[in-house]
């Protein structure tokens, strides 16, 4: 099965459904110099703003990956996000309220700096990294955002067994994705004592993975929590030649941790299935987070965007949230290589049931070759009752040179 489809056909959980721009079909350029520069034109409309926006942001990230020997290497990275043409969008600091928001505010900083030790089964990194576990959603770079989010820490990996690998994180902070000169520190950054515990085992059919995440936040103690689950996903070729079912379960359970005021146990479960070839297939779940009218599943330092709806029109609420969606995807090869989906999604409140609105997502994303590709998407989010009508799209224009290490 082609990589890029898979990909799509896990589109929650993968990155194009975050960001969709990141994909290029060309292997990038093998150079241990790498960049990137991502343009992105929003045009945003909110019942809930006087005047409609229009963010257009640049960012652009630079980096060299080291290769120092005997298994030792060092990697780093500067980020810089420019608003250009006037700001005429909120970005997320509240400070221009007559337009809708993007967070994107301008800003400049290390988003990369580790060193990093490896050999044929034991890998060791210590600095400023991006972590992305699973499809995101309790821990993730947020690959949507201009400046993406990144942690400090020291990570580990393991091939304890065949087919089996185990992972550990301490990590000591997260820069989060207003970026680095956001004028609020404490929404800036926050300090953490996280221990992040997962183990993969490859299985006959599929893939186990195992979590568990304790994560104590010492500036926005809220957002202490711990979370311990399960999680199966998988492919196999099933009906007529070439097309192929692919699936994702997982359960997990969060609990208030350390000094967490609250105490609460909430649980989450996300079911997803594609079914199709690489040209058409059918995609169709349901996920629901908890919540007891007092607090909601925490997935503060997870991906946003892609999963409950690009429009990201509300949080969510403390009754909890149930999602289900159905969609059509797939990719075509006429000289350039074309992906594109549909999905159409029905929100709940998940205690007590009231409708909290649908939304209507489309996307287009082209290969243009030698490292340049072009993404259109537009969402269309329709309240009820809760929140306002919201619709967006986005023009995305994105060029990579060089390959960024894993």
């Amino acid at each position: 099965m082609r990589k890029w489809w898979w990909r799509s056909c896990l589109g929650m959980a993968g990155s194009w459904m975050g960001g969709a721009s990141a994909w290029a079909a060309d292997a990038p350029v093998e150079s241990p110099f790498n960049l990137d520069v991502r343009y992105r034109y929003s045009n945003l409309h909110s019942d809930g703003a006087p005047k409609r926006g229009h963010a257009n942001t640049l960012r652009t990230r630079v980096g060299y990956y080291w290769r120092i020997g005997n298994g030792w290497s060092a990697y780093g990275e500067a980020s810089r996000t420019w608003s250009l043409f006037g700001q005429q969008y909120d970005d997320g600091s509240g400070r221009r309220t007559p337009y809708p928001a993007e967070a994107d505010p301008s800003s400049t900083g290390i988003s990369n700096a580790w060193v990093s030790w490896r050999n044929d089964d034991v890998a060791v990194r210590a600095g400023r990294q991006y972590i992305r576990l699973d499809g995101g959603r309790f821990v993730s770079n947020n690959p949507w955002r201009q400046s993406l989010q990144s942690f400090d820490g020291v990570g580990v990996t393991w091939k304890a067994w065949q087919g089996a690998e185990l992972r550990y994180y301490w990590l000591g902070r997260v820069n989060r994705t207003l970026g680095y000169d956001f004028h609020d520190r404490d929404q800036r950054r926050w300090k953490l004592d996280a221990h992040l515990l997962h183990v993969d085992q490859d299985l006959a059919l599929g893939k186990l993975s195992a979590y568990g995440y304790f994560i104590r936040n010492d500036t926005v103690a809220a957002q202490s929590v711990k979370t311990v689950g399960v999680r199966w996903t998988g492919s196999a070729a099933v009906g007529p030649a070439g097309a192929a079912l692919g699936w994702t379960a997982d359960t997990a359970r969060q609990h208030a941790y350390a000094n967490n005021p609250a105490r609460f146990s909430l649980g989450y479960h996300l079911i997803d299935a594609t079914w199709g070839v690489p040209a058409l297939s059918l995609r169709l779940g349901e996920e629901r987070l908890d919540g007891n009218g007092r607090n909601a599943i925490n997935v503060a330092y997870g991906a946003a965007r892609a999963f409950n709806g690009w429009v990201v029109a509300f949080r969510i609420p403390r009754s909890g949230l149930r999602e289900r969606y159905v969609g059509l995807l797939g990719s075509l090869d006429a000289g350039r290589k074309i992906g594109w989906q549909v999905t159409s999604r029905h929100f709940v409140a998940d205690e007590g049931g009231a409708v909290l609105g649908r939304e209507l997502d489309a996307g287009v994303l082209t290969d243009l070759g030698h490292g340049f590709s072009l993404d259109v998407q537009f969402g269309d989010y329709r309240a009820a009752g809760h929140g306002v009508d919201e619709r967006k799209l986005w023009l995305i224009g994105q060029y990579r040179f060089g390959d960024m290490p894993r």
